[in-house]
C-alpha cells in the first residue's frame, strides 16, 4: 500500500524538479542573451564621428538598440520576448539590455488551475573600456 504512494511522490518531486530546472535554464538563456546584446551594443554603437573628431568613445543609443535587436534576432529570441528589450546607455558608456520572456512549464500544464508558463527576466551590461 506504501509502494505506490511512494512512487507517485517521486513522480511528483521529479516533474517539480523538471519543471523548476527548464525555467531557470530559460532564465540563463535570457541572461547570456542579454549579456552578448549588451557586449554588441558597446562595441557597434560606438559614435563614429565622436570619435574621430577626437572627442573619445560615446555611445550613440540608437546604433546600440539597432545592435541589441539585431543581436536577439540573430539568437532567434526576439520574437520569443513578452516585451520589447529595454536598452539603456549610460553617461559612462555603460550598455544595460533588460530583457524579459515566458518559459513554459513541461508537466505543470496538466495540473489544473496552475499557470503554463512563468516571466523570467535578464539583464546584461557591458561597458567599452579604450586604453
Amino acid at each position: 500500500m506504501l509502494m505506490p504512494a511512494a512512487v507517485l511522490i517521486v513522480l511528483l518531486l521529479g516533474a517539480i524538479t523538471v519543471d523548476l530546472t527548464v525555467v531557470r535554464l530559460g532564465q540563463r538563456e535570457l541572461v547570456a542573451a542579454a549579456g552578448d546584446a549588451a557586449n554588441d551594443a558597446a562595441t557597434v554603437g560606438i559614435d563614429q564621428r565622436v570619435l574621430r573628431a577626437g572627442g573619445g568613445t560615446v555611445i550613440d543609443a540608437a546604433r546600440a538598440e539597432r545592435a541589441v535587436l539585431a543581436s536577439l534576432d540573430a539568437k532567434g529570441l526576439l520574437d520569443e520576448l513578452a516585451a520589447p528589450p529595454s536598452v539603456v546607455v549610460t553617461g559612462d558608456g555603460t550598455v544595460e539590455v533588460r530583457l524579459v520572456r515566458r518559459v513554459g512549464y513541461v508537466f505543470a500544464k496538466a495540473l489544473p488551475g496552475v499557470d503554463h508558463d512563468v516571466v523570467v527576466r535578464g539583464t546584461g551590461a557591458a561597458r567599452l573600456v579604450v586604453e
